[in-house]
């Protein structure tokens, strides 16, 4: 059951603004060069066993260093700024938590069947809005709401679209349990590629030549 609040004017008070990793990048060129097996010749009485080839090991080579996109991820936050009285309810009732706006689109609400925010208060009605995340704008709709939903000293008309600002008041219906200061936290990371330092490594069989003399 709901119940039918006063609402007095929402007060108002200022609040409230968030790493570096590195990626690196490594390029490797491998350069197989077999060896030939020992040949051996016989010319006039010599036998010679011709130079093998030489084998080239792996070879690094460091990249550039490159750098990722900026990544600027925001949140909203809804911060009580109520009272906490709740002698017009009549009986004790704790202030709501701070609440995340997580999803593209949240319903606030009493009763947590019909509610993905659910405000435990009697004046808040089981279905009482509707908020959106859009093109980094907070929307809020009135669902038809017993007590109403203002931002600041406004009442919405249900079912009409009216843009959040960080800063501004929220209330579902009681100033006293269920006011909420807007809040918008931006994390900005910079992803960027660390420079890879990898001496080249070249490993090379040295060339022999050998000639010995036969008998005939």
């Amino acid at each position: 059951m709901e119940i039918a609040a006063k609402l007095p004017k929402a007060s108002s008070s200022p609040l409230n603004k968030l790493f570096h990793p590195r990626a690196s990048v490594l390029v490797s060129n491998f350069v197989p060069i077999s060896s030939n097996t020992t040949i051996l010749k016989q010319i006039h009485g010599f036998k010679i066993k011709q130079p093998q080839l030489k084998n080239i090991g792996v070879v690094f080579a460091s990249s550039e260093p490159q750098t990722s996109p900026t990544i600027v991820s925001e949140r909203w936050l809804l911060q009580p700024i109520g009272d906490g009285d709740s002698r017009h309810i009549g009986f004790k009732v704790d202030l709501p938590n701070a609440y995340e706006i997580a999803s593209d689109e949240v319903t606030v609400g009493r009763v947590p069947d019909k509610a993905d925010l659910v405000i435990p208060v009697a004046t808040v009605s089981a279905r009482h809005a509707r908020i959106e995340k859009k093109k980094e704008n907070l929307l809020v709709t009135d669902l038809e709401s017993t007590n109403g939903t203002f931002i600041g000293d406004k009442r919405l008309t249900p079912g009409v679209v009216a843009t959040l600002y960080p800063g501004n008041s929220i209330t579902f219906g009681d100033t006293n349990l269920a006011i909420f200061r807007v809040t918008k936290l931006e994390a900005t990371t910079v992803v960027s590629a660390s420079n890879v330092e990898e001496s080249d490594q070249v490993e090379e069989t040295p060339s022999s030549t050998t000639v010995s003399e036969t008998t005939t």
